[in-house]
């Protein structure tokens, strides 16, 4: 949220985007752009919001800052690919700021943060904030090797920063949609990722239940630390999104896996052949589920 201090009136450049489909290639140009304003002379700050139409906004202290962004190379390449491959439709305004009202709420513990972070034994569960990006950059990248094994064909693009970057954007809008909760553990001075749950496909109504998915750094194997992450994060969904049914599927192969459900209450429900194209192969997966439900 812009909230800077600045003298009246200053200016906004306010974009309004509706895609004709998906593209995480516009989320990164769009991301680069903004990198660039923040080096023009005269930007102020920005704010975006993304959904089904995307808005931007910068603020900048003369108009004649703004034409002089528009002319960069980078934000008329951008114009141009949008136009020709990304764009529905468009809408760009600029408009005076004459005046303006801010507010920013006191310290209360009482009170819930809109993210949740959820204290464990030997770190922290919570949804990355986009600053984390680099630390979700090392997790993937560090343990390219150790997971390649366990999950789908990454494309090498899947390794780059902004791809990070997206995917914390996209957790985040994910959960304030109620569409899936990606936490990530972290050690408690939040300087390394140790591993990851996720609890997507939420349904509620007569079901109330999800999907777990996870993956632990392969320095912090045989720690316990799977264990006490996945029982934090189902203890949250139990509690705040009444999810009482819990589904996680893994290769016969990965005993390890297996042993890590079975401690946590998981009970085996059937095997699925071909289930999940994995590391380029289709593989069989054991189907589990926990309930709690009386």
């Amino acid at each position: 949220m812009f909230s800077e201090s600045v003298e009246l009136p200053y200016y906004a450049a306010i974009l309004t985007v509706r895609l004709n489909s998906a593209h995480a290639a516009f989320e990164i140009m769009m991301d680069k752009m903004m990198q660039v304003a923040t080096q023009q002379k005269g930007f102020l700050g920005a704010e975006q919001s993304q959904d089904e139409e995307n808005i931007y906004i910068s603020y900048w202290q003369d108009v004649d800052s703004i034409h002089a962004w528009q002319a960069h190379s980078l934000y008329t390449r951008a114009e141009s690919l949008g136009e020709n491959f990304w764009f529905e439709a468009y809408e760009l305004r600029i408009v005076e700021v004459r005046e303006q009202k801010s507010f920013v709420a006191p310290d209360n513990e009482i009170v819930h943060v809109r993210f949740p972070e959820i204290k464990t034994e030997r770190g922290v569960l919570k949804i990355l904030s986009p600053d984390q990006a680099p630390l979700l950059h090392d997790y993937v990248c560090q343990n390219r090797t150790f997971f390649k094994e366990w999950e789908p064909a990454r494309h090498d693009s899947y390794y780059e920063l902004e791809t990070s970057i997206q995917r914390i954007k996209q957790c985040r809008k994910d959960f304030l949609q109620h569409q899936a909760f990606a936490f990530f553990l972290l050690n408690p001075e939040e300087t390394k990722i140790l591993g990851y749950c996720n609890f997507s496909n939420l349904v509620q109504g007569v079901f109330q239940a999800c999907y777990l998915g996870y993956s632990l750094a392969e320095a912090e194997q045989k720690k316990g630390l799977m264990h006490e992450a996945i029982s934090a994060g189902i203890e949250y969904m139990h509690k705040t999104q009444n999810i009482s049914r819990f589904m996680a599927n893994y290769m016969p192969k990965n005993q390890a896996s297996g042993a890590v459900l079975k401690r946590l209450g998981f009970v085996e429900e059937g095997r699925a052949e071909k289930y999940l194209k994995i590391a380029g192969k289709w593989e069989d997966h054991i189907l589990t589920a926990k309930v709690l439900r009386s």
